[in-house]
């Protein structure tokens, strides 16, 4: 009898100590789901998207967490504005069943859209949608050192409206990745279709496979492959679709605390476009990219972002005093942080002698081929602000940048009627003709320039690629295209040098006897281009 009360004693034991360590697992689990959120917002910071935890209820083997997802820029902040989940949280050591058979974690969450939540009209809508399935379904498994796999399935949807129809034959998406975000991801997106009035759309599947290498300002790093082959798109009046193969490929790495990468963009096996090209490849570049001014960069982005979603210039919220000076406030900031932003460019990302950038562009159609080629090096020094480019000379300009900008193509890849258009550019010795090629070289090397072997100045080179450029600041072009002085009286432009078109500064030239009128209007028109920029950053 004591045998047998000894062997019922085992399982007892276990499930004893299985409800101990849940109990344990689940007093971390809420501080654990809130350094996952934490961690997420930091990789999404600037992007306009953000998550939040609403609520956290804790049961003995488990919790119930609901999260809300803000998107907060337009589209998307406009069309879905927020969305809610609902995460049921079990605790671990051990999990059984779901999308594995056995797993070990600290916390398991199965993730959903929080139906119950939504108005009546629009779970009507997803219903529709999904065909009455659940819109997303997700598996988190949250390790005992950070480590995180999931899996998320997105289903089929079909939408019809207005003679625009859409479907999605759902969405995989699945990875696993550590708390220094080193880790692959491996996603697959069904057939995509759009169809209306003047266009049909279709591609038939996506793959993108993708390895992490850790994350630097809210960006990550690795490398990452996408596949989608015949993608189909037939407009209205053409006989027949236009396919193509398209591949994008990325890497991104940090080496001595510099940010370096590459992109390839390639549409292949092109149909349909009368023999116009067959092969299209876009690639880029970059190099020198200073790793603590693009964190600087970063927060920065995510303040103006935070400023930006508080702003609504509708009529009640101006109604009161206390609402126009909070909307005030909030523009200042965003124009202040944008100033900023630009300072920390110049002064701590860009990096004089390294940083630099590379644009290539190659196409091929059966009757030749075209290669353009633009290499460019930051040569720059200081941190200018807004209104010091906008004041920039030639020979500015010219300390800036220094590179090679190639291009080779044969004629027969150029529409007809391009050769007419190419003889002014040949006669002022912008492009070479030679026989049945079209080639350009331009290297520049800070205020001299080599145009297609011809030494000249850079002011020189810019009043060649558009007449009227190439002028100092300060100047404008007169009647014959000639530099002409515009008359602003010294101790003004040192102002406006120094402290930008303030509303001071229009003021003090608006009242100076002085200063033309055509050139008031155009320091008017330079002021509110200055706000029109900081205004869309």
């Amino acid at each position: 009898m004591k045998k047998i009360v000894t062997l019922l004693s085992i399982p007892v034991a276990l499930v004893v100590a299985w409800g101990g360590t849940s109990w344990f697992m689940g007093q971390q689990a809420e501080t654990t789901v809130r350094q996952f959120i934490e961690q997420q917002n930091e990789q999404s910071a600037g992007s306009g998207v953000t998550q939040e935890l609403v609520s956290y209820e804790k049961s003995l083997l488990g919790g119930k967490a609901i999260t809300k997802l803000k998107f907060e820029m337009p589209p998307l902040g406009e069309a879905i504005g927020e969305v809610q989940f609902v995460n049921n949280i079990q605790n671990g050591p051990i999990f059984f069943g779901g999308n594995s058979g056995i797993q070990f974690g600290a916390s398991r969450i199965h993730t959903q859209v929080d139906m119950e939540a939504l108005d009546a009209e629009d779970r009507q809508v997803l219903n529709t949608l999904f065909d009455g399935k659940a819109p997303l379904d997700g598996h988190t498994v949250i390790g005992f050192g950070g480590d995180t796999s999931f899996d998320f399935s997105v289903n089929p949807l079909k939408f019809a409206e207005e003679g625009t129809t859409m479907s999605l034959d759902g969405v995989q998406f699945s990875g696993d990745y550590g708390t220094d975000m080193v880790g692959d991801i491996d996603m697959r997106i069904g057939k995509f279709e759009v169809k209306d009035a003047t266009t049909h759309l279709q591609i038939p599947n996506v793959d993108v496979t993708g390895t992490m290498k850790g994350m630097v300002a809210g960006q990550v790093l690795g490398s990452f492959d996408m596949q989608a082959p015949q993608v189909s798109i037939l407009a209205d009046g053409t006989p027949e679709p236009i396919l193509f193969d398209l591949a994008i490929k990325t890497n991104s790495d940090v080496q001595n605390n510099e940010a370096q990468g590459s992109m390839s963009i390639n549409a292949d096996n092109i149909k349909g476009v009368q023999d116009t090209v067959t092969k299209v490849n876009y690639q880029l570049e970059f190099a020198g990219l200073d790793v603590e001014g693009l964190k600087a960069v970063s927060q920065l982005q995510a303040e103006m972002q935070n400023a930006l979603s508080q702003t609504d210039w509708n009529a009640e919220s101006m109604e009161t005093p206390e609402g126009q000076k909070k909307q005030q406030e909030l523009m200042e900031k965003i124009n202040s942080s944008s100033e900023q932003m630009m300072g920390l460019v110049f002064s701590k990302v860009l990096k004089t002698g390294k940083s630099r950038v590379r644009n290539v562009l190659k196409a091929e159609s059966p009757k030749g081929k075209l290669n353009a080629d633009i290499d460019l090096t930051y040569t720059g020094q200081g941190s200018p602000s807004m209104m010091d480019l906008l004041a920039f000379g030639p020979n500015d300009w010219a300390k800036m940048v220094q590179g090679k900008v190639l291009l080779d193509a044969d004629k027969a890849m150029l529409p007809e009627g391009t050769e007419m258009l190419l003889m002014p550019l040949s006669e002022q010795g912008l492009l070479k003709v030679e026989g049945e090629k079209v080639k350009s070289e331009v290297t520049l090397a800070g205020e001299n320039v080599t145009l297609n072997g011809q030494q000249m100045t850079f002011a020189d080179f810019l009043h060649l690629v558009s007449p009227g450029a190439g002028m100092e600041a300060g100047t404008m072009p007169d009647a014959d295209g000639a530099a002409a002085d515009l008359g602003i009286p010294p101790d003004l432009m040192e102002r406006i040098q120094n402290e930008g078109m303030t509303p001071e500064v229009m003021q003090a030239l608006e009242e100076s006897d002085d200063v033309p009128s055509e050139a008031l209007e155009m320091f008017k028109q330079l002021q509110q281009m200055e706000q029109s920029i900081k205004a869309a950053e």
